[in-house]
């Protein structure tokens, strides 16, 4: 299960995308879910100092792709989808 959840990531970053996961209670088999978008504007390090001297990273901007949290079999399908429109 481990490696199918690597392939599924590697195939986001190879589309440019990105992917926050989290799960759901009660934890287990078939509780995780996944919102996948793209930055609009990339997250800026170093870009202003704090008061105690170290250096702060905006968030960037983001838009989201999916419209609700997908589970991994409808992401799967989801990113097949997006590729075929997207390539």
């Amino acid at each position: 299960m481990a490696r199918h959840k690597q392939r599924m990531l590697e195939w986001i970053e190879k589309l440019g995308l990105i992917v926050v996961q989290s799960e759901i209670k009660p934890y287990g088999p078939g509780t995780r879910r996944y919102m996948v978008g793209r930055h609009i504007e990339e997250p800026k390090h170093n870009a202003w100092q704090m008061p105690s001297g170290k250096w702060a990273t905006t968030h960037g901007v983001q838009e989201w792709l999916t419209p609700e949290p997908l589970d991994g079999p409808a992401l799967e399908k989801w990113l097949t989808e997006y590729a075929k429109k997207n390539n």
